[in-house]
């Protein structure tokens, strides 16, 4: 049984913040009753029920337990629970050492979080309330209605004029969500979202919008996001440089200016800017030496920028397609070309699928092609894959690459991982997962070069 869909996005979880120091312990209430129902047992001994809250770190870390605590014979559940970050912490409900429920708890310093429900059947009576879950109920509350309209102005249902003014609206109701609930998670979610639907219709506004919203240090994402792409193409990198910057003076969570820093290096390497990426890189290096998630980031673009980064040779390879034609990196000299690296049963595979289809249908007017170096351990996962969909290019067959040494040569830390490379066989970037939105722009730098060069 899990009740956590009564509550919010799992994806909240990236509100607990990671701090390397020890932060004074924040503490929160629990205060509830759960009961057993007649029909399942009429003794009135509700005894016994146990609800534990548990904290991980990083995947890496051991689970803690901050939280657990049994009912008395009244059902009734009361404690005191400390913690080191507001955020969405994991909650188990067991008896009898049976697991009967998880849920989720937004955990925030000095609120009180009262619930009731009812055994069996939690999934559907279980009810919480808290400063936090009032905040989040109204969120989600908005984001529905919203989900709603865009999905019929997706359909084409909207009049183009009156889009602008729609989405102004909404973004102005998730605006109010956090004016009236300051300080909680809900009201960093509603900025953010009323800042991403001003970044489509107006960035002016959105950009006061961030100014506003940055006296709370978890805005730092948004303008991260938002704020510098927009300063860089208004006003140049060098500007959306400086920005990053400010931005780090405006918060002493380390964890915030770590990220901050990060974000810095990869915006010098993503524009060749390479000799200042590497001295970026060696300061951070020094400053994080003692963080061991952030030496192994440091070690992974540190290859990156001394093999794979924009305007180098793209390194040898070769494969075999599924139709017995050898390609290497010699031979694709003269044709643009992107090199996917990647399990076809990733679903973000898959779900980005339909878009690789249209990139290479704009494209192959310009003589791009597409490679896929599948990493799936079966051959009949791949051609399944494939069976179900026309396949528009050439993929690598089973055996004619070296895996290991494939992932090795090109960095390969996440999936999909694609390189784009120009016609003189020179990297123009490489793209891991989600960055897949940008091989367009790189792409049209392709074309602009190639034009430069006839």
């Amino acid at each position: 049984m899990d009740i956590r869909k009564i509550f919010y996005p799992v994806l909240l979880v990236a509100f607990i913040t990671n701090c390397s120091n020890e932060p004074e312990l924040k503490k929160a209430f629990i205060d509830g009753k759960i009961t057993v129902a007649d029909s399942v047992d009429n003794s009135k001994d509700y005894s016994g029920i146990q609800l534990i809250i548990t904290y991980q770190e990083s995947v890496d870390n051991p689970i803690d337990t901050i939280f657990n605590k049994s009912s008395d014979i009244k059902g009734v559940l009361k404690g005191k629970v400390e913690f080191s970050q507001k955020g969405v912490y994991p909650v188990f409900i067991k008896r009898n050492g049976n697991d009967l429920a998880t849920t989720q708890f937004i955990l925030a310093d000095n609120d009180t979080l009262r619930f009731t429900g009812e055994l069996p059947g939690l999934d559907q009576n279980f009810e919480l309330d808290s400063r936090e879950q009032r905040a989040m109920n109204t969120f989600n509350r908005i984001d529905k209605g919203f989900k709603r309209v865009a999905a019929y102005i997706g359909a084409g249902s909207i009049e183009d004029s009156l889009i602008y003014d729609e989405v102004l609206k909404w973004s102005d109701l998730f605006w109010e969500v956090t004016q009236k609930n300051r300080n909680t998670i809900a009201a960093s979610l509603s900025a953010s979202e009323s800042i991403r639907l001003l970044n489509i219709i107006d960035k002016e506004v959105m950009l006061s919008k961030i100014d506003e919203a940055l006296r709370n240090d978890e805005m730092i994402f948004a303008a991260v996001n938002y704020g510098f792409p927009f300063i860089s193409d208004r006003d140049g990198l060098e500007s959306g440089l400086r920005y990053l910057d400010s931005l780090s003076n405006l918060t002493e969570n380390e964890e915030f200016i770590l990220g901050l820093d990060q974000k810095k290096i990869e915006v010098l390497y993503d524009s060749s800017r390479i000799e200042e990426a590497k001295s970026a890189l060696e300061n951070f290096e020094k400053t994080y030496k003692n963080k061991v998630n952030a030496m192994q980031w440091a070690k992974n673009i540190g290859y990156d920028l001394a093999y794979l980064a924009p305007g180098f040779r793209v390194p040898d390879f070769s494969f075999v397609t599924q139709e017995g034609d050898s390609v290497n990196s010699t031979r694709m000299i003269g044709k643009p070309y992107i090199i996917e690296i990647t399990p076809v049963a990733s679903r973000l595979y898959q779900d980005q699928y339909d878009r690789t289809v249209v990139l290479h249908q704009i494209y192959q007017n310009y003589d791009l092609e597409i490679f896929t170096i599948p990493l799936d351990r079966s051959e009949i996962t791949v051609n399944a894959f494939f069976e179900e969909r026309v396949r528009h290019w050439d993929v690598a067959s089973f055996g004619s690459f070296d895996i290991q040494k494939l992932i090795e040569t090109f960095n390969v830390t996440d999936v999909p991982t694609r390189i784009l490379v120009d016609q003189n066989g020179n990297i123009v970037r490489k793209y891991v997962t989600t960055e897949f939105t940008d091989v367009i722009q790189g792409m049209n730098s392709v074309i602009n070069q190639n034009k430069k060069e006839n």
